[in-house]
């Protein structure tokens, strides 16, 4: 005769696996919905998530490794299509160096400036003809064709390889003036201190480094596949990140607040410029060596340094610690040979200013790199 304890026993367990292999459908039936439905929705903020990580990145998918600068694009494209629907669309070409546009005429007539920077420099979600390098080149050629604008930004780069870009091409350039286009997130790489005065801004490669970076440009091909990728690119992530977490954790709410504009602008107003910028020392001190670095590295040429802020910085009251009062301060400290364009603080006083961003990025549109060239060209012909 069977136990009747082993057999309740037995019935119990049976049970809990069965609920618990229920709850298991459950959720993933819940996953599955959500996932197909959120799409249909349109929600504003769930979509720029996703756009986030489903947008194509350049430097990813058209990466090459380079030994002094961690990597540039692949020599020589012609033509590439960057798309996303209805937020991303634009072509690019690169030279034999692996930048942006087309090869560099280093003959001894020209007239070099050189655009130093990273996306928003480079032009990320624009047509060539629109970016800000461009429209100056242009500009400046109508009263003197021996101009020429290169372009040395790159996706990606923070202050330290934007700096090491310039002196690796700085003595074939041979630059008349120099333009950094300065992002609030230069500032993210890691700071290495190396006396009380100096840093290392230096690439130093792992043996593996290379091989690691062509893992990651395999990763990022249109056709590469993983659970992975699949859950990092989904509606339920995105869901995830924008709702769950903002409720749930303060410190994501706090990053995603805002403040709120005055009626008919979208940007609170800039505040007048403090006499001395509350950026953390830490950050401070890197950026002024950096900034005095790339100023001795210029030589006798002009450099004039212009700040690109960004929508998350925007939507927040303007700060006495805000990055580009940084710059501010060392363009004083330098009036003969630096010379500062506060662009934030122009599409703060502007009442659409969302017009100069894409809408779904924070890089600059078309509008913004048209106003931020027009900006500079009055410096420079001035």
């Amino acid at each position: 005769m069977p136990n009747p304890e082993k057999l309740s026993t037995r019935k119990k367990i049976t049970n809990y696996l069965i609920n618990i292999l229920l709850l298991i459908v459950s959720l993933c039936v819940t996953v599955v919905i959500v996932e197909i439905t959120l799409p249909l929705l349109k929600i504003r903020n769930i979509e720029e998530a996703v756009y986030q990580v489903r947008r194509p990145t350049v430097q990813g998918i058209y990466g090459a490794y380079h030994p002094q600068l961690g990597y540039t694009l692949q020599k020589n494209l012609y033509n590439v299509r960057l798309f996303y629907p209805k937020q991303l669309d634009y072509t690019l070409d690169t030279n034999s160096y692996g930048f942006r546009g087309q090869d560099w005429d280093l003959s001894s007539n020209r007239k070099n400036i050189v655009i130093l920077g990273d996306s928003f420099a480079f032009g990320w979600g624009v047509q060539w003809e629109q970016t800000v390098g461009e429209i100056i080149e242009k500009e400046l050629q109508k009263k003197d064709p021996a101009y020429q604008v290169i372009n040395l930004a790159m996706p990606g780069w923070d202050m330290d390889t934007i700096i090491r870009s310039f002196e690796l091409y700085k003595d074939i350039i041979k630059p008349v003036a120099v333009i950094y286009v300065f992002c609030p997130n230069d500032l993210l790489c890691g700071i290495k201190k190396i006396s009380a005065t100096e840093y290392d801004i230096k690439y130093h490669p792992k043996p593996d480094d290379e091989k690691s970076f062509q893992a990651m440009v395999a990763r990022q091909q249109p056709g590469y596949w993983s659970w992975d990728k699949f859950f990092r690119r989904s509606y339920v992530k995105a869901y995830h990140a924008r709702v769950l977490r903002r409720l749930f954790d303060k410190r994501i709410g706090a990053s995603l607040s805002t403040d709120k504009a005055p009626a008919g602008f979208d940007f609170s107003p800039p505040i007048d410029t403090p006499s001395v910028s509350t950026l953390d020392e830490e950050h401070k001190q890197f950026a002024l060596y950096c900034l005095n670095r790339l100023r001795h590295d210029a030589g006798d040429a002009h450099l004039y340094v212009i700040d690109t802020s960004d929508k998350s910085i925007l939507h927040l009251k303007d700060k006495p610690d805000n990055r580009r009062w940084v710059l501010r301060e060392f363009s004083e400290r330098n009036k003969n040979n630096v010379s500062f364009i506060d662009f934030e603080s122009f599409v703060r006083k502007t009442p659409d200013g969302r017009k100069f961003y894409l809408d779904y990025d924070d890089h600059w549109s078309a509008a913004g790199h048209a106003v931020a060239a027009s900006m500079l060209l009055k410096k420079i012909t001035s």
